[in-house]
Parts: C-alpha cells; sequence; structure tokens
C-alpha cells in the first residue's frame, strides 16, 4: 500500500514531466488497448471567459465526438509510467446528469491514474481558482479518489491541491466536491480533473471552474 504522500508526489511529478513535453501522457481509451508507444501531442485550449466561471469543454463528458487517443474531447488521460494499469471509459451507467460520466478503472499495477483538461491561465494570476465536481468510487482502496488541480509554469508545478488530507474511499454515491487553488504569479496553465491512486473505480461528471478575487 502507497502513502497518500507519495501519491500525490508522483501525480504532481507526472503533471510537470507532461508540461515540460510537447507530447500528451501516455493514454488511455475506452478499449482498454495498451498504451501507443508513441504519446499524442497535446496543447492548452484557449477558452473564453464567462463571468467568473471558466467554459470547459465538455464538463459533462456529453460530447459524442469520437475519442481521441489521448481521451474524450477535451480531455487527456494518464498513468504512472508502467504497463497499462488504468482503464478509461465514457460510461453510460448511471451518470449524475445527462447520459454521460468518465470512470476510471484499476487494472493494475501502477499506483495512480488520471484524466485531465489544461488551460491557458496566464490571465488569471492573482485569482483563486475553484474546482468542482462530482465523483462516485466502487472499492476505492489505497490513497483513494481526488479531484485534482495544479498551476504550471514552463513544465513546474508552481502550486497543487489534490483533496490530500480527504480523499474519497470505499465505495461511494455521487457527491459534489470542491478544491480551491490561488494562482501563483507566472502561471502559465491550469489543469483540471480527478485521480484515482491504488485500486477500485472512479466516476467524474458534471466538471466546474471558476476564478475568484481574493
Amino acid at each position: 500500500m502507497r502513502c497518500r504522500a507519495c501519491a500525490a508526489a508522483l501525480a504532481a511529478s507526472a503533471l510537470a514531466a507532461c508540461a515540460a513535453t510537447t507530447a500528451a501522457p501516455a493514454a488511455g481509451d475506452r478499449t482498454a488497448k495498451p498504451a501507443p508507444a508513441a504519446p499524442t501531442t497535446f496543447a492548452p485550449v484557449q477558452l473564453p471567459q464567462q463571468a467568473r466561471g471558466f467554459a470547459l469543454v465538455n464538463p459533462g463528458f456529453e460530447s459524442t465526438a469520437p475519442e481521441r487517443a489521448s481521451g474524450p474531447e477535451g480531455w487527456f488521460t494518464f498513468q504512472h509510467a508502467g504497463d497499462k494499469s488504468y482503464a478509461f471509459t465514457v460510461d453510460t451507467a448511471e451518470p449524475r446528469s445527462g447520459q454521460r460520466s468518465v470512470r476510471i478503472d484499476y487494472i493494475g499495477p501502477e499506483p495512480y491514474g488520471a484524466i485531465a483538461q489544461a488551460i491557458a491561465a496566464k490571465q488569471y494570476a492573482g485569482k483563486v481558482a475553484r474546482y468542482s465536481g462530482w465523483l462516485r468510487t466502487k472499492d476505492a482502496t489505497d490513497a483513494g479518489a481526488v479531484l485534482t488541480i495544479a498551476a504550471q509554469q514552463s513544465g513546474a508545478i508552481l502550486a497543487h491541491n489534490f483533496m490530500a488530507d480527504t480523499p474519497v474511499k470505499g465505495t461511494t454515491g455521487w457527491k459534489r466536491y470542491t478544491v480551491t487553488l490561488p494562482v501563483p504569479a507566472g502561471t502559465e496553465r491550469i489543469e483540471i480533473g480527478a485521480m484515482l491512486q491504488g485500486k477500485g473505480s472512479l466516476w467524474l461528471d458534471d466538471v466546474e471552474l471558476q476564478f475568484d478575487t481574493p
């Protein structure tokens, strides 16, 4: 069993590694095929601001657009290095709302798998990012399931919040969780998403992101 701090540190390192290259992290897909040898190129998406909220791409996973190699429309998936250990599926069974949610399943043996969306964020430095999403879990063990948010600059993680003190474990129904992050000066992009640390299954649906004045 790996500790929460270890899993969070590994995940933060993975996010930094993703931002440091022009290629996306190892991708998952709904058929759980082995990850491609060559990662798919991924670039942050510049999106319009809507009042205090931010217009995320496909926030409820309702898009029926064909999935890219790196994940559902607007999202990319990744795991800790090694053999494919997490499967990512757009799931039509028991979504929180609409017809779909996204599911992460542990298939072993690496310590975490995650889904994320990146946004250009230079204009939000000095504000407080507030990221919310609905999670449910089945048999989540080890360090559990969490929402993730990280501020990055030139491949380095400036700040992050991975719900280290309040991970979701066991089998739970849909519940809304919120994490906040003061956006440091120099932030170039923000990544939001969810991560399963260890065994079990995690569902994510209906995510929201807004930026508040401190």
